[in-house]
């Protein structure tokens, strides 16, 4: 899905909140370097705090094992775990788009005990739209998982790579979309001499790259690949070699102080 959305942080008036707990993720090894990357899941509507946790769990491990982090470990990974009245304190549902709205004083919260920008990820278990902004891997953003509009654990994941995807940069490379944002780098040139200087590099180098129509939900726009995690995430096994370059550079970039 689409996930341009840069009101999404539009936030309502600060107000006291509830003493809730930034965790860290158990099962990652301590960083000894500052973390490139920094992931806070956090629950929504989820009666068992334990299934909340496998979800987290089962998104951390498929990052880890998808190219290019896989070729990264400094990363950093937290969970907040919600009562009921939390939730209802911190977070607003809208019946547009986005589909909920966040306290500003929550955010900043979690800025102060990280003390450094994240991407917060809300998992919300009777959630039907996921989405994100489209950001950069050195901005503070917000990404929604709807878990219930997935009909598999492997297409949860895909969902959760694709929305962080747009987090980290990348555009949308289906066509039978809503236009929600325009066409830009790295993976949907507006025309055919934008993508050369974009990818042309590896046309031709590699089978999967060519200029292809379609991107950003117009017919129009260019995309470097057929199919990808950017395109059609339960169809795609990887994000695809100009988005994994683009990824890779990104990630390589020195953390943010």
């Amino acid at each position: 899905m689409l996930p341009v959305v840069f009101c999404f942080l539009l936030f309502f008036s600060a107000t006291p909140c509830s003493a809730y707990d930034i965790s860290p993720y158990l099962k990652q090894a301590p960083s000894k370097s500052r973390p490139v990357l920094n992931l806070v899941f956090c629950s929504l509507s989820y009666q068992d705090k334990n299934i909340f946790l496998k979800d987290v769990d089962r998104l951390a491990q498929e990052l880890k094992k998808t190219k290019p982090f896989d070729g990264f470990s400094d990363f950093s990974f937290w969970f907040v775990s919600l009562t009921k009245k939390e939730e209802g304190l911190l977070f607003t549902l809208t019946p547009g788009f986005p589909p909920l709205r966040a306290k500003s004083d929550f955010l900043q919260d979690i800025f102060v005990k990280l003390g450094r920008d994240y991407k917060l990820i809300i998992v919300d278990r009777t959630g039907l739209v996921s989405c994100a902004e489209l950001s950069s891997i050195n901005m503070t953003s917000l990404i929604i998982l709807g878990r219930k509009m997935y009909a598999s654990e492997e297409s949860f994941s895909k969902g959760f790579l694709h929305e962080l995807g747009h987090s980290l940069g990348l555009r949308d490379e289906c066509v039978a979309c809503e236009e929600l944002s325009s066409a830009g780098e790295p993976n949907c040139a507006r025309d055919k001499e934008e993508a050369i200087k974009w990818w042309g590099d590896l046309v031709g180098k590699d089978p999967r790259v060519n200029y292809i129509s379609g991107c950003c939900g117009n017919k129009g726009y260019i995309r470097p690949t057929a199919v990808s995690l950017m395109n059609d995430p339960d169809k795609a096994d990887d994000f695809g070699p100009v988005n994994e370059r683009y990824l890779k550079q990104v990630l390589s970039l020195p953390a943010k102080k």
